[in-house]
């Protein structure tokens, strides 16, 4: 990959081309733990792709492109996110969760992981993600983030707690 990013950095378009297409499902990923709206998460991943190619050439160290895409996402996401707010009068509760949980076959065969991390808070949420689904350090994370490893590895930790308390509750104590 980092040689991929060095000829991207160097203007080669087609390096940039397969780098995008590379990291694509991990930013649509990463993008749908701040929103649901499909439109919402394209226009967050189209604006990501836009300001990395505007932008490339100023990444000094091509090992961290994953990590610096993934920067310019969130504050991608989050000004989209801003803008929405004030635009709408409507407001979203992001601890409704859609999984009924009648049977454990069915919640295996039919369980949206965005449905389950609905529970998180979104600083919870992106958290979860870039750790345990992008493989992200603690200490890229922080970076990302600009929090302290500390705060990132108690929210991690918390993340965890409600999801476990969430699955006991609704899929182990049922049977």
């Amino acid at each position: 990959m980092e040689s991929l990013v060095a000829a991207a950095i160097n203007g080669d378009e087609e390096a940039f081309s397969e780098l995008i297409i590379s990291i694509e499902e991990d930013l649509y990923k990463i993008a749908r733990t701040r929103f649901e709206c499909e439109d919402d998460i394209n226009e967050a991943v189209q604006q990501t792709i836009i300001q990395t190619f505007k932008s490339i050439k100023n990444l000094k160290e091509p090992r961290y492109f994953k990590t610096w895409i993934i920067k310019i996402l969130i504050n991608k996401c989050n000004k989209i996110y801003m803008m929405s707010q004030k635009n709408s009068f409507i407001e979203y509760d992001e601890n409704v969760i859609n999984v009924e949980f009648n049977d454990e076959e069915k919640i295996v065969s039919n369980m949206d992981f965005y449905n389950i991390i609905k529970n998180l808070n979104y600083k919870e949420r992106i958290t979860f993600t870039l750790y345990y689904v992008e493989g992200l350090t603690t200490k890229e994370i922080s970076k990302i983030l600009k929090e302290p490893e500390s705060t990132v590895r108690n929210r991690k930790a918390r993340a965890v707690g409600k999801l476990k308390n969430i699955f006991e509750g609704g899929v182990l104590n049922e049977g």
